[in-house]
């Protein structure tokens, strides 16, 4: 099993803003160093197979990582449950190509865990956002 470093995240939000720092940068080891060093942790990308374990994780960014597209994220509308050791965040993942250009919208949710070495992430789990939903009318039916 490949290890990773062992950064501290003193908040859920921490472990968060470094998935996210390390995603952008495309940094492998920086990545795994977010994750629990578990084998029940998951994770979902858009449209992929639930992975389960930290090497079919790892192996996962590596593949991602490949690609030459730099993407950057900008999260919002974001709903938080924390509890003494355990947080999830909900929210929605608004990625757009390094020069700017939008590539989409995912509903993303985030499941940070306390251990022994900080607060990591144990469930990440990213879909497709539906296209926003017409208004509904207001008026009467007829």
């Amino acid at each position: 099993m490949a290890k990773r470093n062992l950064a501290i995240f003193t908040t859920p939000s921490d472990a968060a803003l470094a998935f996210y720092q390390a995603f952008e940068a495309r940094d492998l080891d920086a990545m795994m160093a977010t994750w629990a060093d578990d084998e029940e942790i998951v994770c979902v990308h858009p449209g992929g197979p639930r992975l389960v374990g930290f090497d079919a994780i790892r192996a996962a960014w590596e593949q991602i990582f490949a690609n030459d597209v730099r993407l950057t994220f900008r999260i919002e509308d974001v709903v938080t449950i924390d509890t003494v050791g355990l947080a999830l965040q909900s929210g929605h993942e608004h990625i757009y190509q390094q020069d700017g250009t939008a590539r989409g919208v995912a509903v993303v949710t985030n499941v940070v865990m306390r251990t022994p070495s900080g607060w990591r992430i144990v469930c990440h789990h990213a879909s497709p956002a539906p296209p926003a939903a017409a208004a509904t009318p207001s008026g009467p039916l007829h």
